[in-house]
């Protein structure tokens, strides 16, 4: 019976470590959950984050394609007017600027003051010409500009979505770590409870042996302290047999003038007394 309690005690020390080894892993699961919880969060934030900056950065490319095609188009202008000059500026504006000088300093006649002013107003129309070009130019330098500045927030916006893109996976593989050590420790919750039962199981069955035992012993003690009983009921009944034949041997010497040895003597006073 002591080696079946011990058996017992043994069991339940084991369970009281599972216990313990469980509740250790319930605490580290929530933790996990509440840790999976915020890693998906911020890589769902990021995600979202991510879908509105492609939007943003496709609408840069998109407005950076129609200032480009645009570009493409004053290029074009200029190569059309120019392709009808023949003419250098330079030229024209030397020419321009040595009859202007001539007419302002020089006393003309009527015919060569008409001539004069016919020649200034056709160079300025040939000059107009080379204006509308730096027009062009200068509509080209302002578009290549929005086309820069386009582009600049493209790539700083391109650059924002490959840090967050970076941030996401962190926090995927630290959510996927997570679940991976979420299911090792249900393995081995599964594991504990297994032995749990197991145990539990043993221990209902040492308990049983232990009842049984306990019956058996109960019933074999009953039995030794009946068996010892009559055994010393027995050893009694002989005794007192045999201090009655002493006593009858002791009384037949006394008639008879014989003498009694101590024991026969003890035996005639005890059995005298028993009959008193």
């Amino acid at each position: 019976m002591n080696a079946i309690r011990d058996q017992i005690d043994a069991g339940y020390q084991k369970l009281d470590r599972l216990h313990k080894r469980k509740s250790e892993i319930l605490d580290k699961l929530k933790e996990l959950r509440e840790r999976a919880a915020t890693y998906k969060a911020s890589r769902d934030e990021r995600n979202k984050i991510i879908v509105e900056k492609k939007a943003v950065r496709d609408q840069l490319h998109k407005d950076k394609a129609k200032i480009s095609e645009k570009i493409n188009e004053l290029i074009l202008r200029k190569r059309a007017v120019l392709s009808t000059v023949n003419d250098n500026e330079d030229e024209l504006l030397w020419q321009l600027k040595e009859i202007s000088w001539r007419y302002q300093t020089t006393s003309l006649t009527l015919n060569e003051d008409r001539k004069a002013v016919q020649r200034i107003s056709e160079l300025e129309k040939r000059l107009v010409i080379f204006k509308k070009v730096k027009e062009v130019d200068q509509d080209i330098g302002r578009h290549r500009a929005m086309f820069d500045e386009l582009k600049a927030k493209a790539n700083t916006v391109h650059s924002e979505i490959l840090a967050l893109a970076v941030e996401s996976k962190n926090y995927h593989e630290a959510l996927m770590k997570c679940y991976k050590d979420r299911a090792a420790l249900v393995v081995e919750l599964n594991q504990i409870k297994a032995e749990t039962d197991k145990f539990r199981d043993e221990i209902g069955r040492s308990k049983d042996e232990l009842f049984a035992t306990q019956v058996q012993y109960k019933v074999v003690r009953n039995l030794a302290i009946k068996q010892k009983a009559e055994t010393l009921a027995e050893q009694a009944k002989l005794i007192i047999n045999r201090r009655s034949e002493l006593a009858e041997k002791a009384n037949e010497k006394l008639k008879n003038g014989g003498r009694l040895t101590f024991e026969e003597f003890a035996a005639m006073l005890e059995v005298k007394g028993t009959s008193t």
